[in-house]
This record gives C-alpha cells, sequence and structure tokens, in this order.
C-alpha cells in the first residue's frame, strides 16, 4: 500500500475504474487514497440495480456493498468523501447476444420483454463523472444517478420492425427469476464462467422493477446528462441494423 500512497499524494480525487473481478480489491486502493489525503473517491460500481439492498448478499454484488460501507467508513471518520455513479446498463452493452442479436436478429425476451431499464452510453457516464468531479460539495458521499433514456426489450424490437420490417427476428422468453436461480446455482456449485455471471445479470439488472432498473428520479440536471429523444434512439437503432 506505501506504493500506492506515495503515488497518489497531491491528488485531489479518484476515480476506479477496476473489473468486477477486482471490485473488492478497492480496499487497498481507498486506504491508500485516504491515507495519501485524496479527498474524493468514485469507485468502479457504474451499475444498474448494485444499490438495492435486496441485492447486497447476492454473489457479484456483495462485494460492491462492502465497498460501499468500507468508503462511508472513511467519510464517517473524516477522511474522505465518495460518490458512487449509478448509470443503469451500459447502451453499448444492451446489443449482444442473450439478449438483442442484432447480427443474428435473435431477442430473448426477460420475462415478457417489457421489464423497464435505464440505460446511459458510455460517453456519457464518462461526462457525468467530471460533473461529479466539478460538483463534489453536491454529490458528496451519496448515490447519484443518470438515465440517457428509459428502455424495455419490446421498444427496441419495434423500432428495428419499423425501420427493417422486411426482417424476420427469432424471439425466445424467458424469466427473470429462472435466470438468477441457475445463476445462483451455478456460482454455488463453484462456477463464476461469465455465462453464469451474465445470467445473474440478467435475472436482475432486467428483472425491471423487482429491483428498480428503471430511474424515474435521477440527477441528470446536475450532472448535465441530455434524455435521448425518440429520433437518437432510432439512429441507434439503425446502426446495429446495418
Amino acid at each position: 500500500m506505501d506504493s500506492l500512497t506515495a503515488a497518489l499524494k497531491g491528488i485531489d480525487a479518484v476515480v476506479s475504474t477496476v473489473a468486477g473481478s477486482a471490485i473488492k480489491t478497492q480496499t487497498v486502493l481507498i486506504d491508500a487514497a485516504a491515507a495519501a489525503g485524496v479527498k474524493q473517491f468514485i469507485p468502479s460500481e457504474y451499475g444498474s440495480v448494485t444499490t438495492n439492498p435486496k441485492l447486497e448478499a447476492l454473489p457479484l454484488y456483495d462485494n460492491v456493498f462492502k465497498i460501499r460501507h468500507h468508503l462511508q467508513e472513511k467519510a464517517d471518520a473524516g477522511q474522505l468523501t465518495w460518490t458512487v455513479l449509478a448509470s443503469g446498463a451500459f447502451m453499448e452493452f444492451l446489443f449482444v447476444p442473450g439478449l438483442l442479436d442484432f447480427a443474428e436478429r435473435k431477442a430473448t425476451l426477460i420475462d415478457d420483454g417489457d421489464n423497464r431499464l435505464s440505460v446511459t452510453s458510455l460517453a456519457t457516464a464518462g461526462k457525468a463523472i467530471t460533473r461529479i468531479l466539478k460538483n463534489s460539495e453536491s454529490t458528496k458521499n451519496r448515490v447519484v444517478k443518470v438515465s440517457e433514456v428509459i428502455l424495455t426489450q419490446n421498444k427496441v424490437l419495434k423500432i428495428a420492425e419499423r425501420l427493417r420490417p422486411e426482417d424476420k427476428w427469432n424471439i425466445s422468453k424467458v424469466a427473470a427469476s429462472a435466470l438468477l436461480k441457475e445463476g445462483l446455482d451455478a456460482i454455488s456449485a463453484g462456477d463464476f464462467s461469465f455465462p453464469v455471471v451474465f445470467n445473474v445479470i440478467k435475472g436482475t439488472a432486467l428483472a425491471g422493477e423487482t429491483y428498480g432498473s428503471a430511474y424515474n428520479e435521477t440527477d441528470n440536471e446536475l450532472l448535465g446528462v441530455k434524455e435521448l429523444t425518440e429520433g437518437d434512439l432510432e439512429k441507434i437503432v439503425a446502426e446495429k441494423l446495418t
């Protein structure tokens, strides 16, 4: 930790972007930041339902909560402040096999495809982080939420079908609860492979109101985030259809 502390001397803020598998190791980085006099820490979280207390004890989510508790301990001691950016699902990760596979024209609808989900692009999340740093006082020691658009799988599919009515989609359905159970059972058996982890993510982040994946109230205005228009969304879908 000494080398990290030395490297962070004179730094005002740390924005962590470690991978999911390294979430729990952020305690070392947080301790070093506090020792170095860093004022603000933004942990690597950037999730959709990561702040829902219903998920605190679940694998993949438990470490996120432990990091937030660790940060609050530092804040209570007056050593630093923290801000969690709840960005919803990243737009870039929605159009993938297992959800909406535009290349193969396949869709696996979670439940009936009408679960609402807040979505933000990576670029907009980056801009939101800069605004957090510029508004450190009004964002300190809390979760801030941004949402460029609230989507459902069916809404995206309807846009695609309107733009390309000649295309035939292969559509299947699966229950969010079944995906979550399948993922948790596999993890209990020691399987932490990507398909297993993805099932847990789909079974929670795309479960709609069950875990609050759509943000009806946001910090968009504070963080300078503009909501996408229908035209903006059509443009994004059109690019995926090429």
